[in-house]
């Protein structure tokens, strides 16, 4: 096999891509020509040409983590379904989502589809690098949602 192709597209959509593409490169350098281009775009190509490698892993890697905690946040509560628990709230790291949950006292049912909806969310994402952790409290705990937390549901 001829590793220098791309599999699975075709000459007319590769030519559509990169007209694209150039097209984008074009809008974007009469965006920085006339002072109009967001402040995100003028550093993203103030750091290409600068060659400034940090600052552009630095700004992928906010990118990523946007990317990803919001994927995983939408699948679980999709996996999820009509099954949310009484409080639920999120908070993440530098490669975790973190999900804070409040069930009914003994409710086995919901502690095993917030499980459920764990494995199957690191299973999606794991080789990506992100992760979930599910902190299960009842609700005769009596805790509060920890203030670091976004509250989803209360």
């Amino acid at each position: 096999m001829n590793t220098t192709t791309i599999p699975n597209v075709q000459i007319q959509e590769r030519a559509e891509w990169f007209d694209n593409l150039i097209a984008t490169l074009r809008t974007h350098e009469l965006q920085l020509d006339t002072n109009t281009a967001p402040k995100e775009l003028v550093d993203l190509y103030k750091n290409l040409m600068g060659n400034n490698i940090d600052e552009l892993l630095k700004t992928n890697k906010a990118f990523t983590q946007q990317h990803f905690v919001s994927k995983i946040v939408f699948e679980f509560l999709k996996f999820l379904d009509k099954n949310l628990p009484a409080k639920l709230a999120f908070d993440f790291n530098d490669s975790e989502v973190l999900v804070w949950a409040e069930i009914e006292d003994n409710n086995d049912s919901q502690e095993k589809y917030l499980a459920r909806a764990e494995s199957k969310v690191n299973a999606m994402f794991h080789g990506y690098g992100f992760d979930m952790e599910t902190m299960i409290v009842e609700k005769s705990d009596n805790l509060p949602i920890p203030n670091h937390y976004k509250v989803f549901k209360s």
